[in-house]
């Protein structure tokens, strides 16, 4: 279901309007553009956050027994670039938002533990349109070094990504996802620090 479906359906049931800042602040979304971009993107509701929306506004406890909650933290003001670069945010507030423990999977269905993952937010759109402009995303922390292929946050001479890692010898390429923007290397000698690996095929 999308979500202006289920925001439709809601208000018919409740009488009442229901707008993007409280959907956004439900579904931990950051903000009512969040929102909003979840409906212009056509993105398909997670059964977990229809069970969220039916909580808040119907006073419906839909989970299901097998569907396990997990709580990470969450850092606001913590934001990397997926365009040319951003100063960390060391001493950002940290607050903790849960989700639904199959989120925390690799691309090959493989388990990742809860507890080695934060929640953070990406600048930028050079990752579009696979992330775009303040999506959030799951950052698997103990994924310290590269892995060709996949995506990755990281310091780089002072500044924070997030880009696809291509793995050239001693060398690693930075890739963008929006051609608009171009790649770049990791040299052998620069300032480089690994903060983690993003969990794929999760925006939130």
């Amino acid at each position: 279901m999308l979500l202006d479906e289920k925001i439709e359906s809601l208000q018919n049931e409740t009488k009442t309007k229901i707008t993007y800042e409280k959907v956004a602040e439900i579904l931990g979304l950051g903000s009512k553009q969040a929102a909003y971009n979840r409906v212009t993107r056509k993105q398909p509701l997670k059964k977990w956050e229809e069970n969220a929306l039916d909580s808040a506004f119907l006073n419906k406890n839909t989970l299901s027994n097998d569907i396990k909650q997990v709580t990470i933290p969450y850092y606001p003001d913590v934001v990397f670039s997926a365009g040319y670069g951003v100063e960390i945010y060391d001493d950002g507030a940290k607050e903790f938002i849960t989700l639904d423990e199959r989120l925390f999977r690799t691309d090959r269905g493989t388990k990742i533990n809860p507890k080695n993952c934060e929640l953070l937010t990406i600048s930028g759109n050079s990752m579009s349109p696979k992330w775009e402009d303040g999506d959030r995303f799951i950052l698997d922390k103990s994924a310290t070094s590269f892995v060709d292929g996949q995506t990755f946050a990281f310091k780089l001479n002072g500044e924070c990504y997030i880009k696809e890692i291509c793995l050239l010898g001693k060398r690693a390429k930075a890739i963008p996802l929006n051609k608009n923007y171009d790649e770049f290397y990791i040299e052998p000698e620069d300032e480089l620090q690994i903060f983690g690996r993003v969990v794929p095929k999760v925006r939130l």
